[in-house]
């Protein structure tokens, strides 16, 4: 009888911790089935262009290395360059649950891709007015303009997918003695995890419609023009 006992008692046990054990789960599928509701503030800017006339055709062409830029010819004696900059905070809300365990989800998400310090390099030496001058300050201008027209361009597009992707990220579970620190950790890896490829491929984006611009065919066409005036000058 006394071996009975401890049987059924083990056995009540058993089928507690089973019954617990389902309504885990049930909880966990109640906050990640909350709706996300995220609130998006998504701040750009294009930043203050500034011209920089005080570096030789030298000092450029080291500033241009370290960039990974190679302009060639004319274009050695000028040099545009911008910063591209992202950030994001992201905000969460905690709700306890009836287990005494608890839910994180995403509330707010502030979110900048923009750039920062445009600015154009003319070579000291470039005698101002004349006809090369103002030939590598049209096509260095010409390169700001893309990087304004990118941003212009894909911003939109970033945003959009960011909304779309961010109702696919769920609520995170946390259970009664688990740590609130490792589940805000993972679900801002997880919007880290979607933005940074976007920034990626917009600055590759760049890079692309600028190479457009800095090839053997395009110089060749540019560096015509002041042959052409300046032989017809003389």
């Amino acid at each position: 009888m006394k071996k009975l006992f401890f049987i059924l008692i083990s056995a009540i046990f058993l089928s507690s911790s089973t019954a617990f054990g389902y309504e885990e789960e049930d909880y966990r599928q109640v906050c990640e089935n909350q709706k996300n509701n995220l609130q998006i503030n998504f701040y750009t800017s294009y930043g203050k262009l500034i011209y920089d006339r005080s570096l030789n055709k030298e000092d450029l062409s080291k500033i241009a290395q370290q960039a990974g830029i190679f302009e060639k010819g004319v274009f050695a004696a000028g040099l545009a360059l911008v910063n591209i900059n992202s950030e994001y905070e992201l905000n969460t809300i905690t709700k306890t649950m009836k287990n005494n365990a608890h839910c994180l989800l995403p509330y707010q998400l502030n979110l900048y891709i923009g750039y920062s310090r445009p600015i154009i390099y003319l070579a000291k030496d470039l005698v101002e007015g004349s006809c090369t001058y103002n030939l590598v300050l049209r096509h260095e201008q010409v390169h700001q303009q893309i990087n304004k027209q990118a941003l212009e361009y894909f911003i939109p597009k970033i945003y959009h997918i960011i909304k779309q992707q961010s109702s696919i990220i769920k609520p995170i579970y946390i259970p009664s003695q688990a740590s609130e620190e490792k589940a805000n950790q993972s679900l801002t890896q997880a919007y880290h995890n979607l933005i940074t490829p976007l920034v990626d491929e917009f600055r590759d984006q760049i890079l692309a419609e600028q190479s457009k611009l800095d090839n053997q065919q395009h110089y060749q066409l540019e560096g015509d023009i002041c042959r052409y005036f300046n032989g017809k000058s003389r």
